[in-house]
């Protein structure tokens, strides 16, 4: 397992909250949609 597949599955088990800044950038907003679909944390603000 590679370090990134380790730390997904790492994320996925713990399931914190997430905190992105600049909510409304288009890109912030894409990673944020990414995070969730791949539940990688429990909630994204």
């Amino acid at each position: 397992m590679t370090f990134s597949e380790n730390m997904k599955a790492k994320a996925v088990q713990l399931q914190k909250a997430l905190v992105l800044p600049e909510g409304t950038e288009p890109r912030t907003v894409a990673a944020a949609r990414k995070i969730v679909d791949e539940k990688l944390a429990s909630r994204v603000t």
